[in-house]
């Protein structure tokens, strides 16, 4: 059980220790992970690389974790250094692995902004990220496979929960009108919305209670993008020896100096099994690994939670006829015929109906044959979705929460390059081991398409919560993702009764660590010395399995800290400012993070994300430790957001 010491009410100090952790800490990441569909393309120049043959003995900054928060944050380090013959400041990144074989690379591909059930300042904040993204990949033509889509489904599977997503979107409507115009509302009762011009049958949604709609969407290649930046980092800055990536390099502890406190020298030791390296900073972008270097004092604030992931191949695309006939007196003696058609298609679902009206002896006959295709080969989802419901098959609490893209169609080759990492998935203690690279062949993925399909944790042992290996998958959860897709929505391959394939089969199935934060928001900033032994260590991790979202900026406001610390900004090119203009832990919760973006804008981080003393007294004061939030359900969860937002300004 975690214990904490109440935050006093006359704001007199606490201690942030606990005497123990609910969760284990994390290990280190496993030598052989789970085959990710979005690894099979591995870059050349970063698989193995190693910018020197030997670590450098001393270093300005250390950064632990090439995903995309730590190759963000390692890019705006540099990015207003040149590529001058000998480096003014010096990067260095330690991989536990190969570049970015973590959660980026293991995610569901999609990036999507919460906005109606999130505080305003994060959904502003979320929205920044989605638009800087979106961006910055046009800007520099990055291969990543961005594609914005038409917007993202939230299908509320049941009735109590689609009615307090339907209240959350009310309660936002009176307070940030703005947002709410990005939402639209879909009910079962709509034959079509009006203002989407649209309905669940468009949306190919199956039994769903109803659907919110937001309008910013986008599926991406999570991978391709970070090797795009880390390739960039490498290109231009290893040769003057300002950045230098270590892959397969994993850290075993960090630790502060107490005879250097000086931030003119190097006061933290980074040790790794090839060696130990000096920094005058570290950012811990490790994520559900955080509790592995973090303090043991702060490890329940991340805790590590496994999910799973699916490429499904869509079945073959399936055609349905359906005719009516209505029949009506006309005058007597006389005789006529007309035929006419129309044709529609939405999101993957073509429609052509052929109408025959025939007059003779004294009555009309209208007869309508439509057919209905769905899923066509040449057709893909227009949306990203996520699912929402109750588990009925598991609990009455337990939880569904399902999330999916689809890879585009491909004539020829295949998305998967003739090869499978299908798991067995058929141990007895319910888990199948996969090598990183393990491979076999597989001919129903020549044409693509796969669905990307995440979730049904609810399924697995513990839930995934204080799972750290990600190389082997759940054979339960493996089955309810093979299973439960066309159940909720129209895939194709349907029978000619309107039922959906018993499963789906599976090309790729894998694993990856999550970063579930003690309040639910991403702590970023600076790790109290009290509790690290110095000045200089910083954190940006706990993103809950949302972090596409929010990375990015994360990974950049984080850096800007972190270059204030090194007296690296100066007023005109600092990317934050502290409004206190203190950087030790008193001042810290009045820190303003600004984000300059290339528009012109500005993005601000919320103050919900910076890491305080104050913020984690207040989070294990009044939030369930992690494994008992996520016990709780959906519903409970929907009710305490719902509450949250009422008590907004």
């Amino acid at each position: 059980m975690t214990i904490y010491e109440e935050a006093p009410k006359n704001g007199t100090a606490a201690s942030l220790v606990t005497t123990a952790t609910t969760h284990p800490v994390a290990g280190l990441p496993n030598d052989n992970p789970s085959r990710s569909y979005w690894l099979q393309e591995p870059s050349k120049l970063l698989l193995g690389h190693r910018t020197t043959p030997d670590l450098p003995a001393e270093v300005d900054v250390v950064v632990v974790g090439s995903g995309i928060t730590g190759a963000f944050a390692a890019d705006a380090l540099l990015e207003d250094v040149g590529g001058a013959a000998s480096a003014t400041r010096t990067v260095l990144v330690l991989e536990a692995r190969e570049a970015c074989f973590g959660a980026t690379g293991r995610n569901g591909g999609h990036c999507q902004p919460m906005v109606y059930s999130s505080a305003s300042d994060v959904s502003d904040f979320e929205l920044a990220t989605f638009r800087f993204l979106q961006r910055f990949v046009a800007e520099h033509h990055i291969p990543c496979d961005w594609r914005t889509l038409a917007g993202g489904v939230h299908a509320y599977l049941d009735k109590d929960l689609f009615e307090l997503a339907e209240a959350l979107v009310a309660t936002l409507r009176a307070k940030r009108p703005d947002l709410a115009d990005q939402i639209t509302v879909v009910t079962a009762d709509d034959v079509r919305n009006a203002a989407a011009n649209t309905a669940l049958d468009d949306l190919r949604l199956r039994g769903a209670a109803g659907a919110l709609v937001q309008r910013n969407a986008a599926s991406v290649w999570p991978y391709k993008l970070v090797a795009w930046v880390l390739e960039r980092l490498v290109q231009r800055h290893a040769a003057s020896g300002a950045f230098n990536l270590q892959t397969n390099t994993p850290v075993l502890h960090v630790a502060h100096d107490p005879r250097m406190p000086s931030s003119s020298a190097s006061p933290w030791v980074v040790g790794t099994p090839r060696g130990t390296v000096r920094a005058r900073a570290v950012l811990l972008a490790t994520n559900g690994y955080a509790s592995r270097l973090l303090p043991r004092s702060l490890a329940d604030l991340v805790v590590p939670v496994r999910a799973q992931v699916a490429a499904l191949v869509p079945p073959d695309s399936d055609t349905k006829t359906e005719t009516t006939q209505t029949i009506e007196s006309a005058p007597a003696g006389v005789t006529s015929s007309s035929m006419s058609s129309s044709s529609s298609s939405a999101n993957g679902v073509s429609r052509a109906s052929v109408t025959v009206v025939e007059t003779k002896d004294g009555q009309t006959t209208t007869t309508t044959t439509t057919t209905t295709t769905s899923n066509a080969p040449t057709d893909r989802l227009t949306y990203s979705y996520v699912f929402v419901g109750h588990d009925h098959g598991q609990t009455p609490s337990g939880n569904r929460d399902e999330y999916l893209v689809q890879r585009p169609f491909t004539s020829g080759t295949s998305g998967t390059s003739g090869t499978s990492g299908r798991a067995t998935a058929t141990s007895s203690n319910g888990t199948a081991s996969a090598s990183a690279f393990s491979s076999s062949s597989s001919s129903s993925s020549s044409s693509g398409g796969h669905f990307i399909w995440g979730g049904g944790r609810q399924r697995a042992s513990n839930a995934g919560v204080g799972e750290w290996r990600d190389d082997e998958v759940e054979a339960p959860v493996a089955g309810y993702l093979r299973s439960h897709l066309a159940p909720v929505l129209a895939v194709g391959g349907d029978n000619s009764r309107g039922e959906p394939p018993a499963q789906l089969e599976a090309d790729f199935e894998w694993t990856g660590i999550m970063g579930f934060s003690r309040d639910a928001n991403p702590w970023v900033g600076h790790v109290p010395s009290s509790e690290s032994g110095g000045d200089g260590l910083y954190l940006a991790a706990g993103f809950s399995g949302h972090g596409m979202p929010s990375t990015s900026l994360c990974g950049r406001a984080v850096a800007g800290m972190v270059k204030r610390h090194l007296g690296w900004t100066t007023s005109s090119s600092s990317d934050s400012h502290a409004a206190s203009g203190g950087d030790d832990n008193t001042h810290r919760d009045k820190v303003v993070v600004s984000l300059p973006l290339s528009d012109g804008g500005h993005a601000e981080l919320p103050r919900c994300f910076l890491l305080t003393p104050e913020r984690i007294l207040e989070a294990r004061r009044t939030c369930q430790p992690v494994k008992e939030a996520d016990a709780r359900g959906f519903l409970a969860e929907l009710q305490h957001l719902l509450a949250a937002r009422r008590a907004e300004p």
